[in-house]
């Protein structure tokens, strides 16, 4: 794990050998392609994204990462950054990540100390293990305690994109207070009943 200011961050171990190659890399090509994460998606490809404190949305720039052992530079096809980007069904893995940076980068505080270490593991649980954040959810008096439609519950029991977007809503309102997820018996923002 990494640090980061706020948050910790997790990284994949390369092998101990010569080359730190990647451990899902068989001498048969990637063991996971089909669920390659969106760096490996876009590669050759880079992708820097930021998101300057009081701007809405991500400023992205892409760059060339020309390496030896890439055979697609000796191919003849020459491809605009959207056409690649497009082929290799990255869309919505930056969309999602977008919506992660959002979190990671936020300048909001994570208010009073004596909560941290619990804000920390919900950070975790809801970012890296969703497995365990849908138990959370569905295991606890969670539907009891907050707003969520059957339609949109009955999603997150099965559907990892809807329960990872969740998570985003989950931790915005956990970590920062934002109103993106309601409890129950509370009004809504701009409620005709609210006085």
């Amino acid at each position: 794990m990494d640090n980061h200011p706020q948050f910790p961050m997790v990284k994949l171990k390369m092998l101990s050998d010569k080359k730190r190659r990647c451990p899902f890399v068989s001498p048969d090509g990637c063991t996971i392609y089909e669920d390659r994460p969106g760096a490996c998606r876009i590669y050759p490809l880079g992708r820097a994204a930021t998101k300057p404190d009081a701007q809405k949305g991500i400023r992205e720039k892409f760059f060339i990462v020309n390496e030896e052992h890439c055979l697609g530079f000796k191919e003849d096809r020459d491809w605009t950054i959207r056409e690649w980007l497009t082929n290799e069904g990255v869309d919505e893995y930056t969309t999602m990540n977008d919506q992660w940076l959002e979190i990671v980068t936020s300048q909001k505080t994570l208010g009073p100390g004596k909560d941290l270490h619990q804000k920390i593991q919900m950070f975790f649980m809801a970012s890296y293990n969703l497995d365990k954040f849908r138990e959370f959810i569905f295991k606890s008096r969670f539907f009891e305690r907050f707003e969520v439609e059957s339609g949109l519950k009955n999603k997150l029991a099965s559907d990892d994109v809807e329960l990872m977007k969740f998570a985003f809503n989950w931790l915005r309102f956990s970590l920062f207070g934002e109103k993106t997820i309601q409890i129950k018996n509370e009004p809504s923002p701009g409620d005709a009943t609210n006085p």
